[in-house]
């Protein structure tokens, strides 16, 4: 398997699709959510030249999870991470969790 990457910035390189503008209009609006705050949305995006699948975003969520695989895809480690000394509950069920910072 062969990757390749490029740096794009210096070197952008435009794909047809970034010439036709996405538009929202009122057509667009759903009339009526059934369930709000129930379905999170879901992204691909690009960070630093990593692509990520599937990240979760829940704007109501004031705890923010991020893999230690994450972490060495973006070229990060331990010793760059803030220790705070707090652990969270609610993810394993019953169980505290310890960040890693």
């Amino acid at each position: 398997m062969l990757i390749t990457k490029y740096d794009t910035v210096t070197d952008p390189k435009y794909l047809d699709w970034s010439e036709h503008p996405i538009t929202f209009n009122r057509a667009n609006q759903w009339a009526d959510i059934p369930y709000p705050g129930h379905f999170p949305l879901v992204l691909d995006p690009t960070i630093h030249n990593v692509w990520f699948k599937k990240v979760r975003i829940d704007g109501g969520s004031a705890l923010n999870i991020l893999f230690v695989g994450a972490l060495t895809e973006l070229g990060l480690t331990k010793d760059d991470l803030v220790l705070i000394d707090s652990p969270f509950w609610g993810i394993v069920p019953s169980r505290g969790s310890h960040p890693l910072g």
